[in-house]
Order: structure tokens, then sequence, then C-alpha cells
């Protein structure tokens, strides 16, 4: 597993909606911005789709810890939430 580290920049619950050329129904979902440094040392903001935001909605400004696993689209790396629990 891997953790993802940063500065918690928001926690909130994007809107459910319909993808107007498809008509596929997307639910609404909870999401983490995550500020991180990339190698360079530049600011980047990671949003990350989570179970539920209880557990991060107080720690807006804080650095906060996010078990994550990655993939790659394109060769770029990405990062989605990974339960702890097996």
């Amino acid at each position: 597993m891997l953790i993802l580290q940063g500065t918690l920049r928001a926690a909130t619950t994007l809107p459910g909606r319909t993808d107007k050329k498809t008509g596929e129904l997307y639910k609404p979902r909870d999401v983490l911005q995550v500020e991180t440094l990339d190698a360079r040392g530049l600011v980047e903001i990671k949003t990350i789709t989570v179970p539920e935001l209880a557990t991060y909605a107080a720690k807006i400004g804080e650095i906060v810890n996010i078990p994550v696993r990655a993939w790659a689209q394109s060769a770029v790396v990405n990062f989605m939430f990974e339960s702890q629990t097996a």
C-alpha cells in the first residue's frame, strides 16, 4: 500500500450528473483535494474519491496521510483511495 501525504485543501461532495452524450448517470461522490509537491518542487493538487468525508472534513489545512494505490493513464501516474481492510 502507498501513502499519499500532503496538505488537505478541500473535502466536499461533488453532485451527481447525467452525461449529455451517453445519458449515463453518475452518482454524487465524496472527494478530497490534497496539495503535494512534484519532483521539481512545484505544487500539484491531487483529487481523490473517498468512501466518506467524515474522517477528513475537520482536517482541512492539515497534513494528511491517505492510503492509495497507483494507476497510470497515458503514462501519468494517478492515485486512488485504497481501503485498509483486507
